[in-house]
């Protein structure tokens, strides 16, 4: 019998709405550097490329250089690790759609540029574990998504062939990452992407709700 191709998760945005412990862990930092903090909505748009690069983007009027940020980040990571799943919660729809796709016998991961010390414990607690084989994170690999290695390495671990697999999530770094491994790629509107953006990368579905299709 042929086995159902693999689908590959992006986690932030497209399985889970995770943003008020990451606006949190901003502010916190933000709060360090005397910054006065920011909403969830200017939070969101830092976010897709890890927690370096939100950190960037939450301390910009401080200009951090290297070693400023990697305190900063020292400083995010002691306190995300405390709150990572204080408030984060799955998008509607989503077990129910993944427990469809493991009765068809599609192989599962989780890839996130999240640092996996994050992501290992928001899939275990949002009972991701369940359905996903592999958790992919930011930091397992040298590169992160939109750099395909990522993708490729979930497939790896899932005994998974790119044919007929399939990149789901809510950033462009999703789609390319995808796209650049030939998979089929799902963009999910109702992420923490741009929309219009997500609109004009040529996905080959676009979701508005999880596991719904425009």
């Amino acid at each position: 019998m042929t086995r159902a191709p693999a689908i590959l998760f992006d986690l932030d945005g497209t399985l889970a709405d995770t943003l008020p412990d990451l606006a949190a862990s901003a502010n916190h930092v933000r709060a360090l550097h005397d910054l006065a903090p920011v909403d969830a909505a200017t939070v969101r748009g830092y976010l897709g490329d890890g927690a370096k690069a939100l950190l960037r983007r939450a301390l910009a009027e401080r200009a951090p250089d290297e070693a400023a940020l990697e305190r900063a980040y020292e400083s995010y990571v002691a306190h995300h690790a405390r709150c990572c799943t204080d408030r984060c919660r799955l998008f509607p729809g989503v077990i129910e759609h993944l427990t469809t796709l493991r009765e068809r016998g599609h192989p599962m991961a989780v890839v996130t540029n999240k640092p996996e010390r994050f992501a290992v414990p928001v899939v275990r607690h949002l009972g991701l574990d369940d359905f996903a084989a592999a958790v992919v994170g930011g930091d397992t690999l040298p590169t992160r998504k939109p750099d395909p290695a990522m993708l490729e390495h979930a497939l790896d671990l899932l005994g998974a062939d790119r044919a007929g697999a399939t990149m789901v999530g809510d950033g462009l770094q999703d789609l390319r990452a995808g796209q650049a491994l030939g998979l089929r790629t799902i963009g999910c509107l109702f992420g923490y992407g741009d929309a219009a953006q997500l609109a004009s990368a040529g996905a080959d579905a676009l979701w508005v709700r999880f596991g719904a299709s425009l």
